[in-house]
Order: C-alpha cells, then sequence, then structure tokens
C-alpha cells in the first residue's frame, strides 16, 4: 500500500514542478512548453508531453510567458527592415546555431571585394556591408556569412 501510495504521489507530482511556459515566436506561432534556460543566445525547452531536449534561437523568440504567475519576459524585439537603406540593422549571425527557429530564404555566393591597398579583414568587411545591403533590400534581418578558402563566401539569409 506504502509503494502504491508513493508511486501515485510521485507521478502526480511531477507535474507540479513542470516548468510550463507559453512560448511566443515573431512569426506569431504561440506553442506550450517546458522552459528549460536561456544561454548564449539559444533557449533550451522540452515539449510538456515529451523529455527531449530542443533549442530556438532568441532572434526568433518574442516573449516567455509563465503559466503558473503570468509573468511574461520579452525574449527579443522584432527587427523590421523596410529598405536596402537599413542596412545596419541586418545581424550578422556568428554561430549555425543561432539560426534554431528562423526561416532560410536565400542564398548569396561570391567572391570576397578585392581592392589594392586593402587588408583582407578590411575587404571581409567590404563584402558583409555589400551582402547586408543585398538582404536589407529583400527584408531578411539575418544572416550567416561563411569564407571559403579560395576567396569565395556563401552568405544565407534568415527570416521570421
Amino acid at each position: 500500500m506504502k509503494t502504491t501510495f508513493l508511486t501515485l504521489l510521485v507521478i502526480l507530482g511531477s507535474n507540479a514542478f513542470a516548468q510550463t511556459h507559453q512560448l511566443v515566436k515573431h512569426d506569431g506561432s504561440e506553442h506550450a512548453v517546458n522552459f528549460i534556460k536561456n544561454e548564449n543566445g539559444i533557449l533550451y525547452y522540452s515539449n510538456p508531453e515529451s523529455y527531449e531536449q530542443q533549442k530556438v534561437s532568441a532572434y526568433a523568440v518574442a516573449s516567455l510567458k509563465n503559466l503558473k504567475t503570468s509573468d511574461v519576459q520579452t525574449v527579443s524585439a522584432k527587427v523590421a527592415i523596410a529598405a536596402k537603406c537599413d542596412f545596419d540593422k541586418v545581424t550578422v549571425l556568428s554561430r549555425k546555431d543561432q539560426t534554431a527557429g528562423l526561416n532560410q530564404v536565400a542564398t548569396y555566393t561570391g567572391i570576397l571585394n578585392k581592392t589594392k591597398g586593402i587588408s583582407s579583414s578590411e575587404q571581409f568587411e567590404q563584402t558583409i556591408q555589400s551582402i547586408k545591403q543585398k538582404a536589407a533590400a529583400k527584408g531578411y534581418p539575418f544572416i550567416t556569412v561563411t569564407k571559403k578558402t579560395n576567396g569565395d563566401y556563401e552568405a544565407v539569409a534568415y527570416n521570421y
């Protein structure tokens, strides 16, 4: 009898300690999740019916609402790119895991801008600026840039 009661108590009590939250993304979708942690711009969570840990970029999440206390935590503000002149608002994501939850919308490839008298780091900065302008012209707020060894680059644009 004691074991049955203890087992029942553990099963019912585990739901009371679950950290149930409502995750609201910038694209408008809402998800009921068990929030685990926010580390280095990545939110780790699990679905209420599963223990499998998943992750999403903080850039893709608008807010996180604790359903028990009704506290709302703003995770990130939505970046609105209206025209090519807003290229300075385009964010270059340095790690691939920062793109989790964002939609890949375009790929740009090319050769690094080469000008005499300019160092390779300055050439790379000029290339990033031109990619940011291309992404801003299409309204894409995020890019990742991969520099290849042969002087080429590959950039991927992301949207909410």
